[in-house]
């Protein structure tokens, strides 16, 4: 049970793992070398995995290399595995060095007398096309292959024109006159000719030659009116259009008019995908026309499938800016007809995708602050309709529509609040009479309304804990995943309030029924929704039922930071007269017990810096609202001494007749900007990390900005009112609105905080720090700890996975070693790198550019020059440290720079070189890597001159 939440399992080391890259290149090269035909087959298929694991240039050039030198003297059979390596390797091919070599090496196979090789010659050469595309000797040995008696070679020589016309602007000008010819002439065969024809969409690279290749077409549709050949063209002129950009309203006319006219449904349907990816490319060069004509057709034809394919293309049209652009969303509108006419038709599939295009519909009217009641109406029946008659049948399209379905109702809910309640009501009644695959997707649906209305599911409770408890005996009736999703919604129910001891009940006993992995998930939620008190009751059931001793760690790590939690929020088990600073302190041993027990789950496939980051900061956040409510209390058993009131006087301010506390809320100050400054890294080191999580982090650190702010704001009471620093604490009041109704409660602690502030520094009379001050900085920081938020999401689960790996030369040979240079040189730092994603790339945010920072510090240096520097009256100070800095946008997620740092003095440096992402808003977050680098600076001027002092002869006279 992978319980720390992350999307992959604990990988395995393997051997090749263990290995650096020049170990694991140097043990395929003996494979290569091999005699074995076995042997050397299974060396090259290791390749694409080599490639993976270290993408740098100087390794991916030895490799292929040695590649070429056996795909040149190689069999037919070891040569298509190397077809097969370069295919799959095509992203690391920029990364060649020695391009020249590498292409004589597999080119000098074009002149051998076996058509096999010259055909896997020819779609190598094809599949390395991105780095030889301007090759005159490659353009002229594809075009020759074209006429080559040879059936396979000719299929060769079109795939490698196919990739070559796609990357090479003067082959494609060159070729496209040849295809031409070759699909018009008598002899080429018709299989022939429909391989030639999707070349033509590549000729994109110029307009005169896109012109041309369109022509083509034309005159192809003219003159072979056979159905593949008309929906292979029609294809063409569609891919061609959306790359050139060019005659796309024509290509569109085009296509419609074949929608119309042509009676053959094969081409018809081709018409229609080619009709939404123009939609999808530029759907505002589409006209008002255009759209009648698709609703028309709609209207006329009496074939499903076809209608079904034009809701598609106007559902992609309704989700684009075509919307803002054409009228097609009035009342009386041709498009509400088409809406109207099939929202209840008998095929779900059909009336599905109307009802999405009918939420389109309505909720665009409400983006301009318009909005349609009796539109609004209709749509909410259709998808309640839909929804109704899906769930009753169990085939595929019936999944797929109530699904869709499902989805446009939590699109309703979420710009119509006040429909919520229908939706649930509707919802939730088919949950008990439902099983399998439909109970999940009602509970998503349930969960997703429930994440922004929490509020609007509270009347379904009695349904919901009628289902978890006439189920828990029942273990066919519903599945564990079901279970956890329920127990989410009665998380969601609560709003962030703990649950009522029964309630807590049921959800253990459900969660306990449902194994130990859904147990866990419903912890998972737990944490999230702030019910500790139901996470630890389950964390202690589970602890012990795990493979490892990580995982053991790990859910150990869990229990000890939820029963912290829970005394925080007010554990049943303590009486009602423990003070809040006794139960913070209780929960900080709880806190400390569990971060440590973080770090023993940490592995080197996991480091966990993320979770063992947060719960310490919020660890310190929890401790240090416990040491303001101190400080605030010796406010009251620590009066001021007598002499106060003169030294006051004497200060000119009246403040600092309380000297002891003001110094206590200077440090108090100080430590919350401080954790302030930290939760602001964590946020810039967490790339990977889900809109919600962010917005957990960002709120933790506007609580300590506004602790801050406030023990500032009373600190500054000596001054004027003007010179207040109320828009510090007002500021607070924007933050934007929260979606999670825990994440909302804190945001209105911290609204409510703020006006409070705002209130006792305006009425304050005078400059005198009264015990009001004390009282609302003491109830704050109780508020806060009492209102504490949920665990993030990135805490348990990262969708996506984000990692920079650099490469710095030069290196020493020895690792305790540095690097040496000559005083009188730069040091010549060439540092590449690689972006590696998981199975989710660039879900939240796409790595845009690196910045790659170079710092250098003396770290220590030789006598001589100390003196020398002392002699000139220089100190360490006056050698500040050298920063460069460079921002770099990858290719293929690949980036190299080369940096000159300048070494003034002999000595040894400590070189620091630390790489940061930029994301496609520019934002910086500071993910790291971080290497280090020592460089011996020497003179060898001096060095000698030391040595010849050392060879003089002493003479004792």
């Amino acid at each position: 049970m992978a319980c720390n939440g992350n999307t992959r399992p604990y990988e395995s080391n393997t051997t090749i793992q263990e290995q650096d890259a020049n170990s694991a290149l140097t043990e395929l090269d003996k494979g290569l070398r091999s005699q074995k035909l076995g042997d050397q087959c299974e060396a090259v298929v290791r390749f694409p995995r080599l490639f993976e694991k270290y993408p740098f240039p100087i390794l991916i050039n030895s490799a292929v290399l040695k590649l070429a030198e056996v795909f040149r003297a190689g069999s037919n059979f070891i040569r298509l595995c190397i077809l097969r390596v370069t295919q799959q390797a095509e992203k690391h091919l920029d990364k060649v060095l020695n391009v020249d070599d590498f292409i004589r090496r597999i080119f000098s196979v074009m002149h051998s007398n076996d058509p096999i090789a010259r055909a896997i010659t020819l779609r190598t050469l094809g599949s390395i096309a991105p780095i030889i595309a301007e090759r005159k000797n490659v353009h002229h040995s594809i075009v020759v292959s074209l006429d080559s008696h040879d059936a396979i070679e000719v299929d060769a020589a079109v795939y490698a024109a196919e990739r070559f016309a796609a990357r090479s602007k003067t082959f494609s000008a060159s070729i496209c006159d040849r295809i031409a010819e070759m699909i018009e002439r008598v002899e080429s065969p018709v299989d022939l000719k429909l391989k030639l024809i999707p070349i033509l969409q590549h000729m994109h690279h110029d307009a005169a030659t896109a012109t041309k290749a369109r022509e083509v077409c034309l005159l192809l549709l003219q003159s072979y009116p056979a159905r593949n050949f008309i929906m292979l063209t029609l294809h063409s002129m569609s891919q061609l259009a959306a790359y050139a950009l060019l005659d796309i309203p024509h290509q569109v006319s085009l296509l419609l008019n074949y929608l119309e006219k042509d009676p053959r449904q094969a081409v018809k349907k081709t018409v229609l995908r080619d009709l939404q990816m123009l939609a999808i490319k530029a759907p505002h060069l589409w006209t008002a026309e255009n759209i009648e004509v698709l609703c028309r057709f709609v209207l006329d034809t009496p074939f499903v499938s076809l209608k079904e394919g034009v809701l598609y293309v106007l559902t992609s049209l309704s989700s684009s800016i075509s919307m803002y652009l054409l009228p097609i969303a009035s009342k009386d509108s041709l498009l509400v007809k088409v809406c109207k006419e099939y929202c209840y038709h008998e095929d779900l599939s059909l009336a599905s995708k109307t009802v999405e295009l009918l939420t389109h519909l309505t909720i665009h009217p409400l983006q301009k602050g318009q909005n349609n009641d009796e539109l609004v109406n209709d749509t909410k029946g259709a998808i309640q309709t839909v929804i109704l008659l899906s769930v009753i049948d169990s085939t595929p399209r019936a999944k797929s529509a109530l699904k869709l379905s499902l989805m446009c109702a939590v699109k309703m809910c979420q710009n119509f609040p006040a429909l919520s309640v229908d939706f649930v009501d509707t919802i939730a009644s088919l949950l008990q009479s439902n099983s399998g695959m439909h109970q999940m997707l009602i509970c998503d649906s349930l969960t997703a309304i429930g994440a922004t209305n929490c509020t609007d599911l509270e009347s379904i409770l009695p349904l919901i804990l009628d289902t978890l408890k006439g189920n828990t005996d029942q273990d066919d009736s519903i599945d564990n995943a079901t279970r956890a999703r329920i127990c989410t919604l009665v998380f969601q129910m609560a709003c962030g309030k703990i649950l009522p001891t029964s309630i807590q009940e049921t959800v253990i006993t459900a969660a306990k029924q449902a194994g130990a992995w859904e147990a866990y998930r419903v912890v998972r939620q737990a944490m999230r929704y702030r019910q500790y008190h139901v996470a630890v009751t389950i964390l202690a059931s589970i602890m012990n039922k795990v493979a490892s001793e990580h995982f053991h760690f790990w859910l150990s790590g869990l229990y000890d930071l939820c029963v912290g939690e829970s005394q925080l929020l007010g554990d049943q088990d303590v009486s009602p007269q423990t003070s809040t600073t006794e139960n913070v302190g209780e929960a900080l041993t709880h806190y400390q017990r569990g971060i440590s027990q973080l770090k023993a789950a940490t592995t080197p496939s996991f480091r966990l810096h993320f979770q063992n980051e947060y719960s310490s900061l919020r660890c310190q956040l929890m401790q240090q609202h416990r040491q303001l409510c101190q400080t605030c209390g010796t406010f009251q058993t620590c009066p001021p001494p007598a002499i106060a009131s003169a030294l006051a006087m004497n200060n000119s301010s009246d403040i600092s007749r309380c000297g002891p506390v003001i110094s206590q809320l200077t440090k108090c100050q100080s430590a919350y900007t401080n954790l302030s400054q930290k939760l602001m890294d964590l946020y810039q080191s967490s790339f990977d990390a889900d809109p919600a999580s962010l917005s957990n982090i960002q709120l933790l650190h506007l609580s300590s900005e506004l602790m801050k702010t406030a023990i500032s704001t009373i600190l500054q009471a000596g001054q004027t009112c003007e010179t207040l620093s109320f828009d510090k604490a007002t500021g607070f009041k924007e933050i934007p609105d929260q979606k999670c109704p825990v994440n909302q409660q804190f945001c209105n602690t911290l609204h409510a905080i703020a006006d409070r502030l705002y209130q006792i520094t305006n009425v304050s009379n005078g400059s005198v720090l009264t015990h009001k001050h004390m009282a609302f900085l003491c109830e704050s920081a109780e508020f806060l700890i009492q209102t504490s938020l949920g665990y993030p999401r990135y805490f348990f689960q990262s969708l996506q996975m984000t990692e920079v790996k650099l490469a710095i030369s030069p290196q020493p040979h020895n690792n305790m070693d540095p690097v040496s240079v000559q005083h009188d040189t730069h040091l010549a730092l060439k540092v590449e790198g690689v972006i590696q994603h998981g199975n989710q790339p660039n879900l939240y945010r796409r790595a845009q550019a690196v910045t790659v920072n170079i710092t250098s510090e003396l770290h220590s240096h030789s006598h001589t020059t100390a003196a020398v520097m002392a002699a000139s009256g220089l100190k360490n100070s006056d050698l500040p440290p050298v920063k460069l800095s460079k921002t770099l946008e990858p290719q293929n997620d690949y980036f190299i720079s080369s940096f000159l740092l300048a070494l003034p003095v002999p000595g040894l440096y400590s070189v620091t070189i630390e790489a940061y992402l930029v994301d496609e808003n520019g934002f910086v977050w500071k993910t790291g890597p971080r290497n280090s680098l020592m460089v011996k600076c020497f003179d060898d001027i001096l060095q000698q001159r030391q040595q010849n002092m050392r060879n003089v002869p002493w003479n004792s006279s």
